[in-house]
């Protein structure tokens, strides 16, 4: 069920009130840790937790891209540039590439397009191995070593309950790299059934999100797949959302017709399996509200 603040222009201060007060009970009645942040041209309409970390499964890809985004422009990578499929960068779905030939050709605009509209995994790998794992590690202190997708589902996987306590009592985790490589990828399932190993993430805040999904909402390959939210109320979308057993993120930045710029990004995280139809229908609510 939608709510409007009806009869009230959202400019308002006892609009932005009505909103903050419906969204942030709304958000708090769910279980587990919650983080929202809904901005308009950069101010600050709502805000629950927006400075806390939580885990953001394939939202990370969002870094991956601000930061190939970055050293294109710097003149270090070019979109057309061509990388081949190294059978040993490839993960497990979500994606398609992990059933591409070995030593394919591909572009990095077309890594990128993959990345965030299917949420392929084994581009983000590619990725990360493009742009380097130290370059993203410095974007994002608090995610070191920054794990490619391969490797959170190696740790994650129960047959690989020595590597990760290893990993866990390390004191250079990046040191151990290489070790968790030999460890074998569990299948899709097994990591797809509920929450495990919550500390084996990537992590983040939803101001952070906001900030970064900025960094790249005007590239036209974040257009591609909108997601949850329906584009023909909006002049832009950009959208990249995660979700895996026990994490959920939304993020969106959104242009009106007006030309008035939103953020909305949204985690929840919980040690048990979430109710996503319950967490979509509030994220769509949020944007509802806007949209009114």
């Amino acid at each position: 069920m939608y709510w409007v603040c009806i009869g009230i222009p959202l400019g308002t201060a006892m609009a932005q009130d009505q909103l903050e007060s419906k969204l942030v009970d709304r958000y708090q009645a769910l279980p587990g840790e919650v983080s929202v942040v809904v901005l308009r041209d950069k101010m600050t309409l709502v805000e629950l937790n927006a400075e806390q970390p939580l885990a953001i499964a394939s939202a990370f890809k969002l870094q991956v891209l601000a930061e190939l985004q970055h050293q294109i422009e710097a003149g270090q990578h070019a979109w057309d540039e061509v990388v081949t499929l190294n059978p040993e960068a490839k993960s497990i779905p979500s994606g398609i590439l992990q059933d591409w030939p070995d030593q394919a050709p591909l572009t990095l605009q077309t890594l990128a397009s993959l990345m965030i509209s299917v949420s392929d995994n084994t581009a983000a790998d590619v990725l990360i191995q493009v742009v380097g794992r130290e370059s993203l590690a410095t974007a994002s202190p608090r995610n070191q070593p920054f794990l490619t997708t391969q490797e959170v589902f190696t740790l994650k996987s129960p047959e690989n309950e020595d590597v990760l306590a290893a990993y866990r009592q390390s004191s250079s985790p990046q040191d151990l790299l290489p070790t968790i490589h030999k460890a074998p990828l569990p299948p899709v399932e097994l990591v797809d059934s509920q929450p495990l190993a919550p500390d084996i993430e990537w992590f983040f805040t939803t101001r952070e999100l906001c900030q970064l999904i900025a960094q790249v909402a005007d590239l036209p390959l974040m257009q591609i797949n909108t997601g949850v939210i329906n584009s023909d109320n909006w002049q832009q979308v950009a959208f990249k959302g995660g979700a895996e057993p026990g994490v959920l993120n939304l993020t969106a930045a959104l242009t009106n017709d007006a030309g008035t710029n939103y953020c909305v990004s949204a985690t929840w995280n919980d040690q048990q399996p979430l109710e996503e139809y319950r967490f979509f229908n509030l994220f769509s609510d949020t944007l509802q509200s806007l949209d009114q």
